[in-house]
């Protein structure tokens, strides 16, 4: 009877520990990821040079001006926007020299998708702006343009 009773706890905690071991596992593996893309998050937003982005946003809404044949010039700017979308340049390898294969990998995609959204949000804004200050500039021509025809015909 000892034995039976010996061999029964013997055998629960061979089962608690081959079971117990893969969820400790997994909890580090999420701990590292998790740190990942805290860092990968913090380090795109500090890298982003979002002046610069905002021009290039105001220079794109200028590309519906470019003389081009037909329609196609009302093209350019979604296709501008789309570009600073998809230009991801990678983070830069003295942040990942000492790291687990896992941690780079997930630091560098989540890098890329961070860098490329916060770029286009930063262009996207600077393409909304220079597009309201080009119709307000158009506006305030037109109605210039408008006084001057109304005080002509008057005289």
């Amino acid at each position: 009877m000892k034995t039976n009773s010996i061999f029964r706890v013997l055998v629960f905690w061979v089962v608690l520990l081959t079971f117990s071991m893969p969820f400790a596992a997994l909890a580090q593996r999420n701990l590292v990821v998790a740190q990942a893309e805290a860092d990968a998050t913090a380090d795109a937003n500090k890298d982003v040079n979002k002046p610069l982005w905002f021009g290039t946003g105001c220079l794109i809404s200028g590309l519906v001006f470019l003389p081009l044949p037909g329609w196609y010039s009302c093209l350019l700017p979604p296709v501008g926007l789309t570009g600073t979308y998809f230009y991801r340049p990678a983070p830069p390898v003295s942040r990942l020299i000492g790291r687990t294969p896992e941690y780079v990998d997930v630091y560098t995609s989540t890098y890329k998708t961070k860098r490329g959204s916060v770029q286009a949000s930063w262009s996207s804004a600077g393409c909304l702006s220079g597009g309201a200050a080009v119709g307000l500039l158009s506006i305030g021509i037109g109605i210039g343009i408008g006084l001057d025809a109304v005080r002509i015909s008057t005289q």
